[in-house]
């Protein structure tokens, strides 16, 4: 057994130990604000190309807590190691830090093709893809051109493109 904590970060020892035995149980792993220490999630994310974060969200028949929305089936799909999980950041001055957003080619085809073959695979109508593109017209751009052209190879699946303002609008209505 190994154990990660922020000081020793997540070492060769643990990364070598879950390539050898193809497993790892993971508990919470809190990485502390504004200590400087890198994200350890992130770290096991990007050293094991965890790209694809897939988040199903429905409703369970016969639970009579009642919530705000009814008959909910949905499933969330995030890219897990670029955007603002890129993990470059550092200090200008001081009181001044700055966080960079990277966006690939690569990293945007293969999140849109899993997403893509996943509602395919799973019976689902309609693929949506959430940006700020509006804003980050180059990093969001670049997502929504690559999606949009995986889109094309899937006919039978209703694209669509939402801000990500609106739907946070829509969901806290």
């Amino acid at each position: 057994m190994h154990h990660v904590t922020p000081e020793k970060g997540v070492s060769d020892e643990v990364i070598e130990s879950m390539k050898r035995n193809k497993i790892g149980l993971k508990g919470p792993l809190a990485t502390p604000i504004g200590k400087g220490h890198r994200s350890l999630n992130l770290a096991l994310r990007q050293t094991f190309k965890l790209y694809a974060n897939v988040r199903p969200c429905l409703t369970i028949p016969g639970v009579e807590k009642r919530t705000r929305y009814d008959n909910v089936d949905v499933v969330t799909i995030r890219e897990n190691t670029e955007g603002e999980y890129s993990g470059l950041e550092h200090n200008v001055v001081p009181g001044v830090a700055q966080s960079i957003k990277v966006i690939t080619y690569e990293a945007s085809r293969k999140i849109a093709d899993f997403a893509f073959q996943y509602a395919t695979q799973n019976f689902r109508k309609r693929v949506t893809a959430v940006h700020k593109a509006n804003i980050m017209k180059k990093s969001d751009g670049l997502f929504l051109t690559t999606v949009r052209e995986v889109a094309a190879a899937y006919p039978h699946i209703k694209y669509e493109e939402v801000n990500l303002d609106t739907v946070c609008m829509k969901v806290s209505v």
